[in-house]
């Protein structure tokens, strides 16, 4: 969000977390959606809204950032907590050119992930903002007790476990 944010989009973030809401607008959200607000609709096509999306959720979510985006809009999906199933029509990607798009980043030649590194890292071009923000490092002997907070939904950003701290 943050690396988008700083290459001058505008960044629109949905949550489930109301009080997450000045988190993600620090991470470079413009604006913060409710996802019990939202109404995905079921329609072949909703109102274009995105000109591109990240999607880490997949299931309903993707579903209606396909239906939601713009003539020519792109999709980038990575993640499936919401589910497998995508539920949707033909229509995005016929009528309005949408592409979607699936991140797998174990095939990604090494060529490319030291450039793209080399622009995530400090003065780059995609250098996260808030990185430090985003993140927590926990030993391993802690890990027991994070268990229950990912489990609640209770987490956020990443939590880097240190093993030799066992």
């Amino acid at each position: 969000m943050g690396m988008l944010a700083g290459l001058g989009y505008e960044v629109t973030a949905v949550t489930g977390k109301a009080q997450k809401r000045g988190y993600l607008e620090r991470l470079g959200a413009s604006v913060v959606l409710l996802r019990q607000e939202l109404e995905m609709g079921g329609r072949p096509l909703e109102s274009a809204r995105w000109a591109g999306a990240v999607d880490t959720v997949g299931g309903e979510m993707l579903g209606w950032l396909t239906r939601t985006a713009r003539k020519n809009g792109r999709v980038a999906v990575c993640g499936n907590a919401g589910g497998i199933k995508l539920e949707t029509t033909v229509m995005p990607f016929i009528l309005r050119g949408v592409d979607l798009l699936g991140i797998d980043s174990d095939w990604c030649d090494i060529e490319t992930r030291r450039g793209l590194w080399k622009r995530m890292a400090r003065g780059g071009d995609l250098h996260p903002m808030h990185l430090a923000e985003m993140a927590r490092a926990i030993g391993f002997g802690e890990l027991p007790d994070a268990f229950g907070a990912f489990l609640e939904g209770g987490s956020q950003g990443r939590t880097v476990v240190r093993v030799e701290d066992g």
